[in-house]
């Protein structure tokens, strides 16, 4: 009975330690680096956002969706920035205006969406739908949805910024996080939400739209790119 050598079964076993080994650094090289965003450049959103432009002006009185403990909590977790405003223009049409901004957009402390949020907040979510809003001569990916609580009726429009990409919705939010992860780095993020009460959903996303524009010309050029990446402004 002939017996194998043992030679192979060794020449074997050190193939799969160095093909394992390969495979640890290959995974060491494909893991995102440190967040590429300091505290010191991070944006500073109560000074970017103008106060008042083009006819619309801070309504103080009225404070954009409170969220409960446990979900402030968690916002407080992701979020290093948090900007909450209400603006009126001389018609008494409202806006609410939340930016939320995070500078590690790693798996654990990406931006949570909307329908998440207000879902959370007990509202029923319904009419969620991609569109593109424009601004300036460009198109902007965007989300639509309507939260309701009750007799209140919010027809609400947001846009994520992930790097200098701008997203919408889970797909997309996780297709560039992806993406940037398999260059070695973990980008920072932003969300831009909008919303107002108004049972006519048609109306209001169309003064949602002329208030994002009028916002956007109010901002300095070099500071547009916090809230639209790539994506040009071009007033």
């Amino acid at each position: 009975m002939n017996q194998r050598s043992p030679l192979p079964l060794r020449r074997r076993a050190v193939l799969a330690a160095g093909l394992m080994t390969g495979a640890a650094v290959a995974g060491e090289l494909l893991q995102p680096k440190p967040t590429i965003t300091r505290p010191d450049q991070m944006p500073d959103l109560d000074r970017i956002i103008p106060q008042a432009f083009e006819g619309w002006t801070l309504d103080r009185s009225i404070v954009p969706l409170e969220v409960a403990a446990d979900v402030a909590n968690t916002l407080n977790a992701i979020y290093d920035k948090i900007l909450s405003r209400t603006y009126v223009n001389r018609a008494g049409e409202r806006i609410m205006l939340s930016l939320a901004y995070g500078a590690n957009q790693s798996r654990a402390l990406q931006l949570h969406k909307p329908e998440v949020c207000y879902a959370a907040q007990g509202f029923r979510v319904s009419q969620l739908h991609p569109d593109v809003m424009h601004v300036g001569d460009s198109s902007l990916p965007v989300m639509r949805l309507i939260g309701q609580l009750g007799s209140r009726v919010e027809p609400i429009t947001y846009w994520m910024r992930i790097g200098d990409d701008v997203v919408r919705g889970w797909f997309e939010q996780n297709r560039a996080r992806l993406a940037y992860g398999l260059n070695g780095k973990i980008p920072d993020g932003l969300l831009f939400r909008v919303s107002m009460i108004s049972g006519d959903t048609s109306a209001a996303y169309q003064l949602q739209d002329i208030f994002v524009n009028a916002l956007l010309r109010g901002i300095p050029k070099q500071h547009r790119s916090v809230l639209l990446g790539s994506v040009a402004f071009n007033a």
